[in-house]
């Protein structure tokens, strides 16, 4: 699925870059063209699950809320009211979900950083705001180990990379054709059941 969506995704920017070329733009077309952006906001992630793997295997039941920061990149075009895009993103923070373990000490999933890659199509509501949804796939670099009571040193260490559908929507306000601001909701699931929620903002800078 991940091969099958990469593709797409450059197909989809060969298409609306080739598009983009043969059709005219007008006064009133704010959402047209390369960019680049940061955004930040709040996330609540969380997973309840057995990691790690036998004799190892412990179950970790754990939430946590903070901060998310990134930046992003990509190509939108715009054909009247509609606009159809592709982007991708980074963010190098990430949170550490963690569970007490039986006997004392405790297993961990410490998220190092998440990245994505999306596609997003919206309708200008007026010539300056978009409401846009989005749809891509998500990815997460985490690091789990389990720990023993008063032991800085993991018993047993894993580190991979998860990965599983995202999907969202937002509106996007043009203060020219050359910057913008939005605000967004999205849900990621990774595998098994870690998940997360979303709400960001950012601002976007188009050439």
């Amino acid at each position: 699925m991940k091969k099958t969506l990469m593709i797409s995704t450059i197909a989809a920017f060969g298409v609306l870059s080739g598009a983009s070329t043969a059709y005219a733009q007008n006064d009133e077309e704010n959402f047209e063209g390369v960019k680049v952006g940061v955004q930040a906001g709040w996330e609540r992630r969380k997973i309840d699950e057995t990691v790690l793997t036998a004799p190892n295997g412990r179950r970790l039941n754990d939430k946590s809320s903070g901060i998310s920061y990134g930046g992003f990149a990509g190509y939108d075009a715009q054909f009247d009211k509609i606009v159809l895009g592709v982007e991708g993103d980074f963010n190098p923070n990430g949170k550490t979900l963690r569970s007490t373990v039986a006997g004392g000490g405790s297993v961990e999933l410490d998220s190092k950083w998440t990245a994505s890659a999306s596609a997003r199509a919206g309708v200008a509501l007026t010539p300056n705001l978009l409401a846009y949804g989005r749809l891509g796939y998500g990815f997460n670099r985490h690091t789990t180990r389990l720990l023993a009571a008063g032991n800085t040193t993991p018993v047993a260490t894993s580190k991979a990379t998860s990965d599983g559908l995202l999907y969202g929507g937002g509106f996007e306000y043009a203060i020219n054709r050359n910057a913008s601001l939005r605000v967004e909701y999205r849900h990621n699931d990774y595998d098994g059941s870690l998940n997360s929620n979303q709400v960001l903002g950012g601002l976007t800078l188009r050439f």
